[in-house]
């Protein structure tokens, strides 16, 4: 017998040939981890699923989460990390998903003593101890961190503690062609660097083995074309550098700075046209690049395709903090209520910089120059202040300060819908201890997403945003991409927030034909697609199948899908065009369907759409298909009963407060499925004002 998703993935395997390249960015890609006992964490939860169109394959469910802000690893991983790596997998979205997001009531602190302790035997053996600077390494994360650092977290490998443990990070561009490669391959390509000017057949011969290995590895294909340069074959090392442009090289300075390259422009006007269309990139820091899971970054800031040539990541934040000293749950909903409608808006403000005496600004400070630079390039306005936070500003976009306490409401400040505010303090991010404005104070002022460490930074810049954070939103990165490009050692911030917004994106858009949402449809169904209109052009379409995804083309007029390879009933199609830039952003059309190629439904009804949260819910099931009947919300499975009709009771307050589908699934023996259309329901309850308290202890 086989499972409701292993049947929907081998038709869907009918399809078309399911891809392995995946594309951040939008809801398709993000896993929205929710407490199925906190009333907060579901509200949040069910609100958030509106907002932002999160697919219901996309909601996992955890139970026995403890109610507390601080958990050792070995809990975190067996009741968190373990259910959500196994229930990625079941559901086939491996593929899918670059962000997992935590909604309310999750703890917030995770004791890595163990991780620590292997840390410094690792120091200690390879003869680099950490000694007196034991305490910059203090055995506490943050739960969106060691979800960032899934796979090292998994492995118990302590590496992911050190001050340059992300390699997403967007460092110093002059380090990109040092080091693309890790272990054996990293000491080849030195080699083969290292032949440039001694052994010019080889290093073509080596680099060129190593580009067939890594095609778009851009430190290969500056190299290849310095190699093919010192050769004299400026025919060869013309194409080198189109392909580093296509993959994304932007440095034209360093180009021209090199003595080889340089030579090369001077004696071959081919390559010196090639080399004009390099982007003139200031080198201080990499260019911004859209996320993908299964890209594996190295030490460069550059990525790979090959597993042991680079470290994979999960973009992780908290959507809201709801108890002790986070927010209240209607500051919380207010904030991803104004952040989940400025996607593309790209709205017009000023970026604040803090400049007073504070050790916690002088911190970050020297790279202030970077990030202004960066922003006025794009047009954007950004400004020094010597005061903590803004005053009387209606216009603050981001801001980057440092401050033990503030109070926003005094500073007579509105942050625009869409910003990012970042404090650098020391316990920003302990929302059990009463001490020191929290970070979540920006959220209950408006903010999209603030952060804040869980325990004691010691004031070091690799454990806080690079002031370049507000560069990378403001080229159009989405919220969560935009801080861990920022972040090289991230393990103790907490990022709270909505992961997905993204103000100044560049949005790819599409017509489409032949298909309507809330349409019957049979048969072969072809799709007509128009980019005329886009402002942005796309590379390539996406097709996904209730939250699946099913095929990656070229950008093209027509999309067909034939709806007789999978069953009867609703289903959800996502047509998702992606940008032809570093970036990759998406739009979508989503389209709720039903298909009926042999007569198979299942209907799904209620009284009344509206309940309080202390109602029992009746619903009534009637098919004409199967031998039992599933009620689920999301894919979570509320009930089950024989028959072709059923009636299920189910509380209110299990399903949480706010916007709720539920759906109806009926399974012959075979398990083939006809799921019903969704019924929408509003669950009513008061939204509240005051923090629920737990323990308050560090």
């Amino acid at each position: 017998m086989r499972s409701l998703v292993q049947y929907l993935v081998c038709v869907v395997l009918a399809v078309s040939t399911l891809s392995s390249t995946g594309v951040a960015g939008g809801p398709e890609n993000l896993l929205l981890v929710v407490n199925s006992e906190s009333p907060s964490s579901l509200m949040i939860a069910n609100h958030y699923i509106d907002l932002r169109g999160i697919p219901e394959r996309n909601v996992v469910y955890l139970s026995e989460i403890p109610d507390r802000e601080v958990i050792d690893v070995k809990v975190f991983k067996s009741k968190i990390l373990e259910p959500i790596l196994s229930q990625i997998e079941q559901r086939k979205l491996t593929g899918n998903i670059d962000y997992i997001v935590y909604s309310a009531d999750f703890p917030t602190i995770i004791g890595i003593k163990s991780h620590q302790t292997k840390l410094l035997k690792m120091a200690e053996e390879q003869g680099t101890p950490i000694g007196g600077n034991k305490k910059i390494y203090n055995a506490q994360a943050s739960i969106n961190s060691v979800t960032y650092f899934a796979q090292a977290v998994m492995q118990d490998e302590p590496a992911y503690m050190l001050l340059n443990s992300n390699y997403y990070y967007r460092g110093n561009a002059s380090e990109i062609l040092k080091t693309p490669f890790l272990g054996e391959t990293q000491k080849s390509y030195l080699a083969a660097v290292e032949k440039i000017k001694s052994d010019t057949d080889a290093a073509v011969a080596e680099l060129g083995k190593l580009r067939e290995q890594h095609p778009n590895q851009v430190a290969v294909l500056v190299q290849l074309a310095k190699a093919h340069a010192e050769n004299m074959d400026f025919e060869e090392a013309t194409e080198a550098m189109k392909a580093a442009i296509t993959s994304g090289w932007s440095f034209r300075q360093i180009v021209e700075a090199d003595p080889i390259l340089s030579k090369a422009i001077s004696s071959s006007s081919g390559f010196a046209a090639v080399v004009n269309q390099v982007p003139d990139e200031p080198i201080q820091m990499m260019p911004s690049i859209g996320f993908k899971r299964n890209r594996f970054w190295t030490q460069s800031g550059s990525y790979n395709r090959a597993p042991d040539q680079g470290r994979t990541y999960f973009l992780s934040t908290v959507l809201a903090v709801t108890r002790n000293h986070g927010c209240t749950e209607r500051d919380a909903l207010n904030s991803l209520k104004r952040n989940a409608v400025v996607d593309g808006t790209k709205p017009s403000g000023t970026f604040f910089f803090a400049d007073t005496k504070d050790v916690r600004n002088r911190t970050r400070k020297p790279n202030y120059p970077a990030a202004i630079d960066a922003l006025e390039r794009l047009g954007m306005k950004a400004e020094i202040i010597t005061e903590r936070i803004p005053a009387k500003q209606s216009s603050v976009l981001g801001l980057t300060n440092g401050t033990a306490a503030f109070k926003w409401s005094s500073s007579g400040s509105k942050l625009l819908p869409g910003a990012i505010c970042d404090n650098l303090t020391s316990h920003g991010g302990m929302l059990n201890r009463k001490s020191q404005t929290k970070c979540t104070a920006f959220i209950a002022v408006g903010a999209a997403g603030a952060s804040g460490t869980v325990v004691e930074p010691y004031a070091i810049q690799a454990k806080f945003p690079h002031p370049m954070i507000h560069a990378h939103y403001a080229r159009g990165c989405t919220l969560a991409e935009s801080f861990y490009q920022s972040v090289h050692g991230p393990f103790q911030l907490l990022i709270v927030g909505d992961a997905l917004c993204q103000p100044f994106a560049s949005i790819p858009t599409c017509e489409f034909t032949g298909i309507k949402p809330q349409s019957v449809i049979k048969g072969e169904v072809e799709v007509g697609l128009d980019f005329s209109k886009s402002l942005v052009p796309s590379k390539a379409v996406e097709l996904y199948l209730d939250g699946l995804r099913v095929s990656l083309k070229p950008a093209s007029d027509t999309l067909k899908f034939d709806t007789t390879k999978i069953p009867d009933g609703y289903h959800e199609l996502r047509i998702v065009p992606i940008a032809d830039n570093a970036l990759e952003t998406t739009g979508r059309g989503v389209f709720p369907v039903f298909v009926n190629n042999h007569g198979n439904r299942v209907n799904l009804q209620s009284e009344k759409s509206s309940f309080k949260s202390t109602d029992q819910i009746v619903v009534r099931v009637q098919s004409n298909y199967g031998n039992r009947v599933v009620l689920r919300q999301n894919v979570r499975k509320l009930g089950e009963k024989t028959g072709k009709e059923a009636e299920f009771s189910i509380p209110a307050e299990a399903l949480g407060r706010g916007p709720v589908e539920l759906t109806a699934v009926a399974l012959d023996e075979n398990d083939i499925p006809v799921t019903s259309v969704p019924l929408k329901l509003k669950i009513t309850g008061e939204i509240a004002k005051t923090k629920r308290q737990t323990e308050t202890k560090k």
